[in-house]
C-alpha cells in the first residue's frame, strides 16, 4: 500500500515537472540557446569541423567574439603574443574551454536583466564552476573543464524558475532567507519538484552530458562515502565554498567532515585558505563573464 502511494506520488511530481517545464518554454517564452550557440556546439560535435568557419561563426556574435578574446587574453593562459584574432583565441583556449563560454552565453540567456536576484544567481554559478575547476585540479579528476561547466549549470533550475515567475521565485527566497529554511523543501511544497530536477530536464533537451546531469539531480544530497573524483562530490563541496566565500544562492547543506578532507581541508586554516583561492578566483574571472 505504501509504495503505491510512494510512485503515485512520484508520478504526480514527475507530471508536474514536464508541465511546468512545458509552461515555462511555451507561455513565459523561455528563450532558446542564441543561434549562434546552436550553431558552434554543433559543430563542435563535428570531428572534422573547420576551425576557420568556426571563427567567422564566432566572430558574427559581437559580446561572444569579444568575451572569447577576452578570455584568451586572460592572466590564466599566460601568452607571450597575446591572440588578435578569433582563430588564434580558439587555438590558445582549446575546444573544451570554448564550450563552456558558448553553454555560459546560452546559460545567461534565461536570466532577466537588471535583477539583483539573476545577477546574484549568476555570480554564484560562476563562482561554482571556478570553485570546482579549483577542486577538480585538487583531486585524481582529471577532466577540470567538465567540472567547470558542471559548476556553471548547477543551479540552472533555478534560472528557469527566475525565468517563468519571478516575482513568485523572489518571494520563495525571501521566505526561505527569513526562515532560514531549505529552498529545495520549498519548492518542492510549491512546485512539486525542486530547480534540481526541472535543471536535469533543461540538460537532456540540450543533450549535455549525462554526468553534468548526475551531478545536478544529486549535488544537494549527503554522501556517505564522498570521493573526490566524483563530480556530484566536486559540485556540493564547490556550492559550500561558495557559500563560506560570501558567493551563495541559497543556503547548501553543511558538508560532512569525510566530504571536507577528501580535499585536503580537514583544519579550519586550510579551509579558510581554500575559500580565499575560490574568491580570489572569481574576483579575477568575474568580468570575464559579466552579462552583456
Amino acid at each position: 500500500m505504501e509504495a503505491a502511494i510512494t510512485n503515485k506520488r512520484t508520478k504526480t511530481a514527475q507530471e508536474n515537472l514536464h508541465k511546468h517545464f512545458r509552461d515555462v518554454m511555451e507561455r513565459h517564452k523561455l528563450p532558446s540557446p542564441p543561434i549562434v550557440v546552436t550553431k558552434v556546439l554543433s559543430m563542435l560535435k563535428d570531428p572534422d569541423f573547420s576551425v576557420r568557419q568556426l571563427s567567422r561563426i564566432i566572430s558574427d556574435d559581437t559580446a561572444l567574439a569579444a568575451r572569447t578574446l577576452a578570455i584568451s587574453r586572460s592572466a590564466r593562459y599566460a601568452q607571450r603574443h597575446q591572440p588578435k584574432t578569433i582563430h588564434e583565441a580558439i587555438l590558445v583556449l582549446g575546444y573544451q574551454t570554448l564550450r563552456n563560454i558558448v553553454l555560459a552565453t546560452a546559460a545567461q540567456s534565461f536570466l532577466t536583466k537588471n535583477s539583483k536576484v539573476a545577477e546574484r544567481l549568476w555570480s554564484h554559478s560562476l563562482a561554482a564552476a571556478l570553485a570546482a575547476r579549483i577542486l577538480a585540479q585538487r583531486s585524481a579528476f582529471g577532466d577540470h573543464e567538465l567540472a567547470f561547466l558542471a559548476g556553471l549549470l548547477h543551479d540552472v533550475g533555478e534560472m528557469i524558475l527566475l525565468h517563468g515567475g519571478p516575482r513568485g521565485f523572489e518571494r520563495i527566497l525571501e521566505e526561505v532567507q527569513e526562515t532560514k529554511g531549505s529552498l529545495v523543501h520549498k519548492e518542492e511544497e510549491v512546485y512539486s519538484f525542486d530547480h534540481s530536477s526541472i535543471g536535469i530536464a533543461l540538460l537532456n533537451f540540450w543533450n549535455i552530458d549525462s554526468r553534468i546531469g548526475e551531478a545536478v539531480l544529486c549535488h544537494h544530497d549527503q554522501e556517505d562515502n564522498p570521493d573526490a573524483k566524483s563530480l556530484t562530490t566536486i559540485i556540493a563541496m564547490a556550492d559550500y565554498l561558495c557559500s563560506k566565500a560570501d558567493l551563495g544562492f541559497s543556503e547548501p547543506p553543511a558538508p560532512n567532515s569525510q566530504m571536507i578532507s577528501v580535499f585536503g581541508c580537514a583544519d579550519d586554516e586550510s579551509l579558510q585558505a581554500l575559500v580565499q583561492e575560490v574568491r580570489a578566483a572569481f574576483d579575477e574571472e568575474s568580468v570575464l563573464f559579466r552579462p552583456a
